[in-house]
């Protein structure tokens, strides 16, 4: 990809695009990005670079279908190789159209600020720069976890909205809006744990090459695709929707449980401060799907739960205990944020719970516990289109 990016360096220029220089560092065998040492400062969707950026001990190295640059107004911007046939690029497309994604009031997204399409198969879309290093077991408060999910649920609503599913959803596909154009070694941590008290930090979602965009007008809950798994992503938080042999699945309730999945595995002590959430959590993740509440629902459901919070609690310190023995077990994981909930609280609220797994659905799982039993499970659904 090298020889690739230096041939298209004065193609993008004569576009108001100025590829990084290419230099030899001492740290690396290879030629590496050289950015710019300083950028000019803009309003969302542009993000803020890390101020010490040029101490960065690990420069990046440009092999990768995507390059940093900057604009003619000195923003720094990311290029991205998009194959021109595919649901990405007209997922761009429709994002770049969206004027709500450029004003104040930040939607989730990240939009494209420019697609430069080449005569080949394959355009360059022009992304504003932001950090993809966003550990999420280092929150320091209450407020913190609330401003990180109320993002992540508007950026999803507004995703569902325009009816383009995900379907890639985990931290490795989250960014924040403050960055280092050099590797992210601990000193950037204390950059992010600084960015994170403040009322500037933004969460979105990003990357669609594995998305799906159907017609504007379809309802959600009629949308459905086969349950491939050659084109499923490795999320860790996928539910159990695509598996036991199904034939097909609504990719916007996989996205929901996708998300709600992450909620519970990375956030359940938040319960003992904001105790709807444990009825959030339930209702985004419940193997009862037309049951599931969509992005809109929980985001509604989530903004009316923490519209009357007090500030002493937005502003409690919160210790999260990270589930990484993470199983989807509906019920024994329901079980982990259900007890930060005091007993007497927990028992009214039990019409709220998701009933367990019907038994024709455990009898399944225990099939599919086999391989015989998987091929055979896949073979029987996918002819009868169950």
């Amino acid at each position: 990809m090298r020889l690739f990016w230096i041939a298209y360096r004065d193609w993008l220029a004569a576009r108001g695009f100025d590829l990084a220089l290419l230099h030899k560092h001492p740290l690396v065998a290879e030629e590496i990005w050289c950015p710019p040492l300083s950028t000019s400062p803009a309003p969302p969707p542009y993000a803020e670079r890390c101020t010490d950026d040029a101490t960065g001990s690990r420069p990046p190295i440009p092999y990768l279908k995507c390059a940093p640059a900057q604009d003619r107004h000195g923003r720094d911007v990311t290029i991205k190789l998009v194959n021109t046939y595919t649901y990405e690029y007209r997922i761009y497309q429709d994002l770049l159209r969206c004027e709500e994604l450029f004003l104040e009031d930040f939607q989730g997204v990240l939009p494209p600020v420019a697609i430069l399409d080449t005569p080949y198969k394959f355009s360059f879309v022009v992304m504003p720069t932001w950090g993809e290093y966003n550990p999420l077991d280092t929150f320091e408060t209450v407020g913190q976890v609330v401003k990180f999910m109320h993002c992540m649920l508007q950026g999803l609503g507004f995703l569902h909205s325009r009816r383009v599913a995900h379907r890639d959803i985990d931290e490795h596909n989250i960014m924040s809006n403050v960055y280092s154009l050099w590797g992210y070694g601990p000193a950037f941590g204390t950059t992010l744990a600084h960015h994170r008290r403040t009322s500037r930090v933004l969460y979105c979602l990003f990357d669609f090459n594995l998305s799906v965009q159907f017609p504007q007008d379809k309802p959600l809950h009629v949308c459905r695709l086969i349950a491939d798994p050659s084109t499923m992503s490795g999320t860790p938080y996928g539910p159990l929707d695509v598996s036991l042999g199904v034939y097909d699945y609504n990719p916007f309730a996989y996205d929901v449980a996708c998300l709600g999945n992450m909620f519970r595995a990375q956030f359940a002590p938040i319960v003992g401060s904001i105790p709807e959430f444990a009825t959030l959590f339930d209702q985004m993740t419940t193997h009862v799907i037309h049951d599931r509440f969509t992005a809109s629902e929980a985001l509604a459901y989530f903004d009316q739960a923490v519209s009357r919070l007090p500030d002493h609690t937005l502003q409690s310190q919160i210790v999260l205990d990270i589930d990484s023995d993470w199983e989807w077990d509906y019920e024994e994981k329901a079980k982990r944020y259900w007890s930060f909930i005091p007993f007497e609280l927990a028992a009214t609220w039990v019409e709220y719970r998701t009933s367990p797994s019907s038994l024709e659905t455990r009898f399944l799982r225990y099939i599919f516990g086999y391989r015989v039993g998987r091929y055979l499970l896949r073979y029987v659904r996918r002819t009868l289109r169950a």
